[in-house]
Order: C-alpha cells, then structure tokens, then sequence
C-alpha cells in the first residue's frame, strides 16, 4: 500500500502525475484530492471542478462531452502558463467568463472562480475521473459531460458536481483501505467537538447517544471504534505537519513515513495479534481450558486498553456480554431469560468478581510460564544460580500437580510447551498488565461503586433501547 491507497490507485496517480510532468505540490494535492484528506469539506474540489468544465464548454464553445475530454486530457494544458495562453482571450460566452486571473463562472449572487494555477491542477484531477482504473468509467464520465455540454451553467455544473462527489466516494472505498473507518472517524470526531483526547465516559456517553438511533450498536464495538481512532489520532499528530504541501519538501523521508504509518494502521484490528496467539495455542496439552481462552479473548479484544483504560475493558467484558446475550435473545426468538430481566442487567458481572479473575488468569499463566521454563531448561544445567536451580525444580514437581489433560504425557507435553511459549509469554504479560491496571483503578475508585454506578447506566440505556421488545 502506498500513501494509505493501494496499487491501483497509486498507478491512476502516476500516470496523471507522470503523463502531465506535475510538480511534487501538484502530485501532493492531487493525492489529498483523490484519498479525501482536503478539510473542511472534501468534494469542494470536485464542484470547483465541476464548475471549471462548464466554464471551459462554454468558453470554447464544446459541442459535446468529447470536446471537453480532449481538454482534460491535453498535456499542453499542464501548467498555468499554458493554460493562460490557451484561453487568455476567450470571450465571454453565457455565465462564462475570463479576467486577468482566470475564468468566471455566474452562479448566484457570488459566482464561481479560479486562477490559472487553479484550472490547471483541476484539469488534471479530470484527468484523474476520466482514466482511473483503466478508463473503466470513462464512458460514464463522458456521457455525463455530453449534459454538461448542453448545458453549461450553474445548475448543470452542480449537478456534475453531486456525480463526481459519488463517483469518487466509491472510488475511495474500492482502494483506499482506510475508506470505511472515514465515517466512523467523523462521528466520533463530531462528537468529541473535534477533541483528539477522550476518558472512558466519552466512549460510553457516545455509545449511549447511537443507541438512541435505530443501529443499536455493542458497546464493545463502540469501544474498539475508539481504539482505531486513538491510534489513527497518534498518527495523525505525528504527521499533521506533513498536511500542507509547502512542507512536504521540508519533510525528509515524508512519503516513507506515511506509507508505513498508514499501513499499520490500516493492516490489521488492533486485538488481532492477541486474538491470533490464543487461537493459535495447542489444544493439547490443555495449558487453557475453554472457558479461560474466552475470558482472555473478551478481557484483551481492547487492546490497547486493556493497560490504559481498563474501566473501560471492564465496561466492555461485564456489560458488552449482556447486550450480546439481548441480541441473541432478539435473534432467536427465545430462549434464557426474558428481554425485560436482561436489559436490567441482573446478569452482568460485578468488577470485583472480574478482578478476581483477571487476577486468577495471570496467576496461572505465570505458573504455566515456570513450567515451560523448566520444560526447556534442565535444573541440572551448568551456571544456573541457586535460586533459578530451585525455581525450576519446583515447577517441575509442580507439573504433577496440574490436573488437566496432556500433563501427564511427558512427549506430549514438552512438544505442546515448545510450540506454545512464545504466545504464552505475551499472554502472560498482558494479563499481568490488565490486573496491575484494575488494581491501580480500584485504589482511585472503588470497583463495587463504579459497577453499581454504570450498572444504572446500562440498564437505563438498554431498557429505552429494547423497550419495544420488552413489553412484546
């Protein structure tokens, strides 16, 4: 992927890019242009250039679309100056006009207009609509420039405008992997007024709000929403500077950095390397039972919030499980308790008893981690200090005391430890990590309190959200 767009889009750039000689500003600009990065509004570079068209059909007179491609795609017409030459002494023709800068074009009381730098970069962004993907919308394209000839005012520019807005929005999601967080990215940039920082209560009064509309999101999906945005805020801070192209040259190694930051960014959900290493762990012998693999699964899907927000993990393991178990419920039809019970939340599980069990994991997989370490160690071996020697010996008297299957195989279960290690070591710590975090909330805000608090919360939410359902 380069830039945040994939390979397609990166040759439609460069073939307009290479095709017109532009400059690095105008390569620059045309990129933002295409992959949607111009603020405060996006398409207005596609009104400008919807507008531009139709000043230029009526300036010089376009019978029909094609008058207008050959236009577009005129490499004569690349740079300012020769665009001014070209069209300097037009006459006014309908709306159309030109003066010292560049064309006019009378669209209500203030009128559209642009300079000669200006209609150059945007014939090559025509350039860009006609040719992208292999001139695969070049007929749509150009039957939508016949109307424009026909009429080439204010009305048909907009109209020009609305399908290049919808032509390119569909381009952006077909090769821009960063495309469907855009809009998720807005709402919660629109809620947060703008904010890049948000608390825990930000994620759950903005899960609160969408549940009053008809999508009644999870709250764990809300919450992994989030996720991406703090790691896409990360790296929008890192390189907002490289936003406008005069500092783009000034930036050494700018493209580099974007392309790898966008890449990550866009490679993969942020719980998918934890996700990975508990589904790739062995199912012999049972270092996790079932029921342990789902608590971590539920308990790390956050990550990274797992270390930094941890009320929010809590929120997400407790309550998150009860809107997945109404949403079962609604599916099914039937079956465990009734809607009414469960938006009251008399199921979800208190912090303290989460606490607990995050505890109790950590503990075990530390305990798992001695015997893989004695497992590949020898307690024999040479240069090992006292204290090592003694740790190792111990769990491996320890390994007669584990009760779940394949530890009484030795084959089976160095083999299974062997392969499990490097996962279990990372599993580890990351539980480790989300304990310490709950212990540090627990010391500045009671779990018992803060469960009773968001318990109200939740059931006040769910109760107007399912209300329908409830009393059906």
């Amino acid at each position: 992927m380069t830039g945040g767009y994939d390979e397609r889009c990166a040759a439609d750039l460069a073939n307009v890019g290479e095709g017109r000689d532009l400059s690095r500003e105008d390569r620059a600009w045309l990129a933002r242009v295409v992959t949607g990065a111009v603020r405060p509004n996006r398409d207005k570079p596609l009104w400008d250039l919807a507008h531009a068209l139709a000043a230029l059909a009526a300036l010089t007179g376009a019978r029909d679309g094609r008058d207008l491609v050959t236009l577009a795609l005129d490499p004569g017409l690349a740079r300012a100056d020769q665009v001014e030459t070209r069209l300097a002494g037009a006459q006014a023709r309908g709306t159309a006009a030109v003066d010292g800068r560049g064309p006019t074009l009378r669209d209500g009381a203030e009128g559209w207009r642009t300079t000669w730098a200006g209609l150059a970069r945007l014939l090559a962004l025509a350039e860009f609509v006609l040719t992208a993907e292999d001139l695969a919308q070049f007929a749509a394209v150009t039957g939508w420039l016949d109307e424009l000839a026909a009429a080439p005012d204010a009305e048909g520019a907009a109209q020009l405008g609305r399908r290049l807005a919808r032509h390119l929005a569909a381009y952006r999601t077909a090769h821009l992997p960063l495309a469907p967080l855009e809009r998720r990215f807005r709402a919660i940039l629109g809620f947060l007024d703008g904010r890049r920082a948000f608390t825990d209560d930000d994620i759950l009064d903005f899960w609160r709000a969408a549940m009053s509309g008809d999508d009644r999101p999870g709250f764990r999906t809300v919450a992994e929403h989030f996720v991406t945005f703090e790691a896409a805020s990360s790296l929008l801070g890192g390189l907002e500077g490289l936003a406008a192209p005069a500092s783009l040259d000034a930036a050494e190694g700018w493209e580099e950095r974007l392309d790898a930051s966008l890449a990550d960014l866009a490679a993969a959900e942020p719980s998918e390397t934890l996700a990975v290493l508990l589904a790739e762990l062995p199912e012999g012998p049972k270092i996790l039972t079932g029921a342990e693999r789902d608590d971590l699964a539920d308990l790390l899907r956050l990550e990274p919030f797992h270390r930094t927000r941890p009320l929010t993990t809590l929120r997400a393991t407790s309550f998150g499980r009860v809107q997945s178990g109404l949403a079962n419920r609604l599916r099914r039809g039937g079956g465990g308790a009734g809607i009414a019970e469960r938006v009251a939340c008399a199921e979800a599980e208190p912090y303290g008893a989460l606490a607990e069990r995050v505890a109790a994991l950590s503990a075990h997989l530390d305990r798992m981690l001695r015997i893989a370490a004695a497992l590949r160690v020898p307690a024999d071996a040479e240069d090992l200090a006292p204290e090592v020697r003694s740790t190792l010996a111990a769990a491996l008297a320890d390994i007669r005391r584990v009760r779940r299957a394949g530890f009484d195989d030795p084959d089976r279960l160095a083999a299974g430890f062997a392969a499990a290690d490097a996962a279990l070591l990372r599993l580890a710590e990351e539980a480790g990590r989300l304990a310490r975090a709950i212990a540090g909330l627990a010391r500045q805000r009671p779990l018992d309190s803060a469960f009773a608090a968001d318990r109200d919360v939740f059931a006040r939410t769910f109760a107007d959200a399912y209300a329908a359902e409830a009393t059906a």
